[in-house]
């Protein structure tokens, strides 16, 4: 837990120097999709670092593709 702790601190503060960098008024959609890959980034590494097994992503793109692809091979 405490290396979760000390990653988290150490990634606010960079998260802190970034931001710096994205402020203005033109910029509020790069600060937001920042801030969802930086959730993202953040997430992963903690579920890595507390060695939760995650599923793949890949597992929901197939959940969303396979009745789409079905539907379409009825077709042809």
């Amino acid at each position: 837990m405490l290396l979760v702790l000390m990653f988290a601190l150490i990634a606010a503060g960079c998260a802190a120097m970034d931001l710096s960098s994205l402020k203005g008024r033109q910029k509020t959609r790069d600060r937001v999709i920042w801030g969802l890959l930086w959730i993202g980034g953040m997430t992963a590494t903690i579920c890595t670092l507390l060695k939760i097994q995650v599923p793949s992503p890949l597992l929901l793109i197939m959940f969303i593709y396979k009745p789409i692809n079905d539907l379409v091979s009825s077709w042809f």
